[in-house]
């Protein structure tokens, strides 16, 4: 399908601006690295924190570890050298796994099959990239035990009604990819396996967007949309079946707000969440009004984006920009550029 004019020259613009928006990003990320001066050595080192470690004190926020963080700067990093043929990060990647590796037990326990599986997402996001990128096998231990940990989770599964940390939706989404870039089969399986029986089985696949509950109260995360997910998890296990393209023109399309939703919490990591669906969707069925829908919400995004670092913090009110809004941001930049 040939775009209209204007909406080709938008779609130029952005993939023109891509290396940019990543090189940015990726410096940004650097600032949020656990290491030298901050640490030399020890269980912190190559950690990403949440912000910016810098000023995190004149927001009155403490320097802390996170793995998903982690891993969500690596993938970012990863892809910059994916699209710029350049090394200019390995050094943080190579920290960041050490940390991760490091780590992995205690984040995610061999003996609590429950527990850490956004980290075995992040995991096989940011590790499946790696090997590709950089033709490195050396994590793949890790990546398989997060994969084995995804799929007997998915196998169990009764009904799928978990949110954030706990999204089904977004673990099918992060396994069948990797499963895809792996070449993985028994992954892909399994993972199309619990979309044909939780969504294509379904007579009601979506709803409207602007009507997902939203997280109310002091704490706690509200970063993803479940309908967002549910249309990631479904191009990413049938992404070659016409009847899947049906659904997506002609029940998700309709679902779409049309604007930049307001949220009580993690308003840009949530609307970011959701561009990256709309972006994969536009690749997937080359339909214009996808495009339209995109850039409402990647335009305001870069409004937001004050200082023109392509990074942003979870909401306008929080204090300091972050690490991992910054990946999702990337990643709802990205979702428009073929593989």
């Amino acid at each position: 399908m040939r775009l209209p004019k204007l909406a080709r020259v938008r779609l130029e613009e952005h993939l023109s601006n891509l290396e940019s928006h990543f090189k940015k990003a990726s410096d940004f990320l650097v600032k949020c690295q656990i290491a030298e001066p901050y640490v030399c050595e020890g269980t912190l080192k190559g950690s990403v924190c949440p912000w910016e470690i810098g000023v995190a004190d004149t927001h009155g926020l403490t320097i802390l570890e996170d793995f998903h963080d982690t891993l969500e700067a690596i993938w970012v990093w990863t892809y910059y050298t994916k699209i710029s043929n350049r090394n200019a990060y390995k050094q943080n990647i190579d920290m960041g796994w050490k940390y991760i590796t490091t780590n992995f037990e205690r984040f995610i326990p061999s003996n609590g099959k429950t527990e850490g599986l956004y980290d075995c997402s992040q995991v096989l996001l940011a590790g499946s990239l790696y090997q590709t990128v950089f033709r490195d096998k050396r994590y793949y231990k890790w990546i398989k035990i997060a994969g084995e940990r995804l799929v007997n989770r998915l196998l169990k599964i009764e009904s799928p009604k978990g949110r954030e940390y706990s999204d089904p939706w977004w673990m099918t989404h992060c396994l069948a990819s990797a499963a895809t870039l792996l070449n993985n089969d028994k992954w892909l399986e399994i993972a199309k396996k619990f979309v044909e029986k939780n969504i294509l089985e379904r007579k009601k696949r979506f709803y409207k967007i602007d009507r997902e509950p939203k997280h109310r109260g002091p704490g706690g995360h509200d970063f993803f949309s479940e309908n967002a997910n549910k249309a990631l998890a479904l191009l990413s296990t049938f992404s070659q079946e016409k009847a899947v393209k049906d659904i997506i023109l002609n029940e998700f399309l309709p679902s779409l707000p049309g604007y930049f939703v307001k949220r009580d919490t993690d308003e840009n990591a949530w609307n970011a969440n959701l561009a990256a669906a709309i972006g994969k969707c536009y690749l997937f069925t080359g339909e214009e009004h996808f495009l339209h829908h995109y850039f409402i919400i990647m335009d305001e995004l870069r409004r937001r984006d004050h200082q023109n670092l392509s990074a942003l913090p979870r909401s306008e009110n929080f204090p300091a920009r972050e690490s991992w809004v910054t990946f999702f941001y990337a990643y709802a930049y990205a979702s428009v550029v073929p593989d």
